[in-house]
């Protein structure tokens, strides 16, 4: 979906993180979680798909020692619980400093938010990611507010996601821009008025400001 910039008038953008800022690479998690549980990656893949563990994690109805007693009883798994979160940020990958380079200029035109699917134990890691490319800004100051599943206890594509944002910022769903790189949210957010990009590939939203 191809939002034209130049002749809109949106005045504030909420990013996802995962596949559009930092970039994320969900087979490595995978791939680490077979290792540690003597399973192959398919295994792997259909509990991840079939857990509805995972979102109660990510809305924070359960915190980081049962999620991480929940891994080890599902892979199973009995070392140490540093192997564990290590496998589990796996698929976290780099962020480029191109992409906080574009974030600085676009405060000038736009209010920037997050909306992020997300857990402790992942913005625990992340934000070290941030700091090793921004040392001297907080990856957070980047805009003006971030909201994480865990944290408002919402995850999208749940509206409430989305709504928590529209009620507490003075924005305005028709200029908003929302940029996600998955479908289902991408639709999601539409039916609340959002304007919207599929971000297919991790720097295709960059594009729309060049």
């Amino acid at each position: 979906m191809v939002v034209d910039i130049s002749n809109s008038k949106l005045d504030s953008i909420i990013f996802d993180l995962g596949g559009v800022i930092i970039n994320l690479y969900e087979e490595r998690t995978f791939e680490a979680f077979a290792k540690m549980g003597q399973l192959t990656i398919d295994e792997v893949a259909a509990l991840a798909s079939r857990e509805e563990y995972f979102k109660k994690y990510e809305t924070g109805a359960v915190d980081d020692p049962a999620f991480r007693k929940h891994l080890r009883a599902s892979l199973p798994f009995e070392g140490d619980e540093v192997h564990l979160d290590e496998a589990w940020n796996a698929m976290l990958g780099a962020i480029p400093r191109p992409k906080l380079d574009l974030l600085e200029k676009l405060r000038s035109d736009y209010k920037l938010f997050v909306m992020s699917n997300t857990n402790a134990i992942h913005v625990k890691r992340f934000l070290q990611i941030a700091h090793q490319v921004s040392p001297d800004k907080a990856f957070f100051d980047y805009f003006d507010k971030v909201y994480l599943s865990h944290e408002i206890g919402e995850r999208k594509p749940n509206p409430g996601a989305w709504q928590v944002i529209l009620d507490e910022q003075p924005i305005i769903a028709d200029r908003t821009l929302f940029i996600d790189d998955k479908e289902e949210n991408i639709l999601a957010a539409t039916k609340l008025g959002l304007q919207v990009f599929h971000n297919a590939c991790p720097d295709n939203w960059m594009k729309l400001f060049t």
